[in-house]
């Protein structure tokens, strides 16, 4: 004689307390149990997820703010720190104020004063004159290395290579940071990351040039096209082709940050 053995069976039951009436019923096995939970956690995780992604909530995760956004907090608090400063030396003249008028101020005391009076001078304050050339004609020497915001800007942005596999990459020159891309036959050239196209113009010689926005304030300039595949105004993702060069004409591309140029080799793996 066989022995038949039935499953377990699992019953959640929703009654009416007042009536002890049986309102709702669910019947399931062990199986459907672990499916059934599996898919309430499936849906919670995907909720969350729709929450970070897509609301302002995704802020609050680490690593997830904007490189604007952090380099604002970055020079807010700069300045609470300088403001903090300003206020305790502010403070102490007015202390030594009070005390000169109180005839309780030592003599040693009038150099502290005129130290102090110097070190309010922060920078907050308008520039003098003397630094403003100083920072203008540094700026004209050490323009094309002086870039100290770009590698912050750049943390969590994966640059592409705007050349196809086997293009011949070589420096335009030592003044100018770009790369020169060639190939053997038409040279194609593709986006480095996401971005709006900002200008396609046309030069006299018939080759186009392509500028590309990028979040950060990064701007990709492509030279030397002779076909293009993109307009003004439209969105580009990292690695879309955006055009190629004519047989034996190299394509020149530049990488820019906050209108100062860089050099290319130190951001995109060529």
């Amino acid at each position: 004689m066989t022995n038949y053995k039935n499953p377990p069976r699992y019953r959640l039951d929703f009654i009416r307390e007042n009536t002890f009436n049986r309102v709702w019923s669910i019947r399931m096995t062990r199986p459907r149990v672990i499916l059934g939970s599996l898919a309430i956690i499936a849906g919670m995780a995907a909720l969350l997820w729709v929450i970070f992604a897509f609301t302002p909530m995704r802020q609050l995760l680490p690593g997830a703010l904007r490189g604007n956004l952090r380099n604002q907090y970055l020079e807010t608090a700069l300045r609470l720190d300088s403001l903090e400063q300003s206020a305790k030396i502010n403070q102490a003249y007015i202390d030594n104020i009070v005390a000169i008028l109180n005839d309780e101020l030592p003599s040693d005391s009038i150099k502290e004063i005129a130290e102090a009076q110097v070190i309010l001078s922060d920078s907050l304050l308008a520039a003098s004159e003397a630094e403003q050339r100083f920072v203008e004609q540094y700026r004209d020497e050490e323009r094309f290395n002086l870039s100290v915001l770009s590698p912050i800007a750049a943390e969590g942005m994966v640059f592409s290579s705007p050349a196809s596999v086997g293009a011949e990459i070589s420096d335009i020159s030592d003044v100018v940071p770009g790369v020169s891309i060639a190939a053997h036959g038409q040279t194609p050239a593709s986006a480095v990351y996401r971005g709006t196209i900002l200008s396609t113009t046309t030069l006299a010689d018939g080759t186009t040039t392509v500028v590309i926005q990028h979040p950060n304030d990064f701007i990709s300039v492509y030279s030397g096209l002779s076909d293009i595949y993109i307009s003004r105004g439209k969105k580009v993702l990292a690695g879309q082709r955006i055009g190629a060069g004519s047989a034996g004409s190299p394509v020149v591309y530049e990488l820019w940050h906050n209108g100062s140029p860089l050099n290319p080799r130190d951001y995109i793996p060529f």
